[in-house]
């Protein structure tokens, strides 16, 4: 992703190290189109919202081997426990007590002047549904997402 920043006399684009790629989930045809997860609304971020990873899969805090799941998969379920903007943190299924859950929080965009932005790009609202969905597949020892 890149930022036009030429009207500030800075270089014309930047690299932004935050910005997620969305993995290709395509079987391999171009007229496949499968539905990505979006990024969260910073206005619908609140304690107990089912949300999804948007980020790759990693292995980054999680501490303990013998956790099932060992990563946070691209799509794993969870539900925010702190909505503080700077740090909104979540309990990710089957990874509570983890690092990844307690300690690891994400941040939305910033606009000028430092102030919250529209978006947490590493994070989607899910539905209840989806949310249960995707647990099951967790706790079956499946990735989230087919």
């Amino acid at each position: 992703m890149t930022v036009n920043r030429s009207r500030r006399g800075l270089p014309a684009t930047r690299s932004i190290p935050w910005a997620i790629p969305s993995p290709s989930r395509s079987s391999g045809t171009d007229t496949d189109e499968v539905k990505q997860d979006e990024a969260i609304a910073t206005k619908r971020i609140q304690r107990g919202t089912p949300v999804a990873h948007r980020g790759q899969d990693t292995d980054r805090d999680i501490l303990n081997p013998a956790s099932r799941p060992a990563l946070l998969f691209h799509g794993h379920p969870g539900r925010i426990t702190d909505p503080t903007l700077q740090h909104v943190k979540v309990d990710w299924v089957g990874l509570e007590d983890e690092p990844a859950s307690f300690a690891v929080g994400f941040c939305p965009t910033t606009v000028d002047g430092g102030w919250a932005g529209p978006t947490v790009p590493g994070l989607a609202e899910i539905s209840e549904d989806e949310f249960r969905v995707r647990k099951q597949r967790i706790e079956s020892g499946q990735r989230p997402l087919p």
